[in-house]
């Protein structure tokens, strides 16, 4: 380069030579990273709370659809329902079909399985019979509608569910 320029008071200055800067202390080092620390943990404290607070807002969820409930019937809702004495005893047939079907039960027929209290075709214990295991529940809730009497799956009877009345029936 050219020296065509004449000398100025910037020509004249000292040349600089290494750093420029303060050496950092131990002590320095410890109070920046304190700093440090203490802005991250600030930061972190409001993220937190202020989701908690937006969350519970709840400012993007749909509200929740009401809960529906299923009475016992629904669950036997449709079902054919059979009914059978065989406590010899007439009329008995006719009483349960009634009282299911007020309590809005579909009880499709209703007779006598055969025989009287004293002959040997005459049955025991009432029990609710079901053809196939999906309808399980649904005998279950039958029989506690009755009064509490044992639940059984049978294909002895064609029905989706069966009930037979025995001598212990009250």
């Amino acid at each position: 380069m050219s020296q065509k320029f004449p000398l100025d008071e910037f020509d004249s200055a000292v040349a600089h030579g290494g750093r420029h800067r303060v050496r950092r202390t131990a002590k320095i080092r410890a109070l920046e990273f304190l700093r440090i620390l203490v802005v991250a943990v600030v930061v972190a404290v409001i993220g937190y709370f202020g989701l908690k607070a937006v969350d519970a807002a709840n400012l993007f969820t749909a509200p929740s659809a009401p809960v529906e409930t299923v009475s016992p019937v629904d669950v036997a809702k449709g079902l054919e329902i059979t009914i059978l004495d065989a406590t010899g005893i007439r009329g008995t047939a006719d009483k349960v079909a009634t009282s299911l079907v007020d309590s809005g039960f579909n009880v499709v027929s209703a007779g006598d399985l055969g025989g009287d209290a004293s002959s040997k075709s005459a049955v025991d214990k009432t029990v609710v019979y079901y053809f196939d295991a999906g309808n399980k529940a649904a005998a279950a809730v039958i029989a506690k509608s009755l009064g509490a009497y044992p639940v059984a799956q049978s294909t002895a009877y064609a029905g989706a569910i069966t009930v037979v009345i025995g001598t212990d029936f009250k």
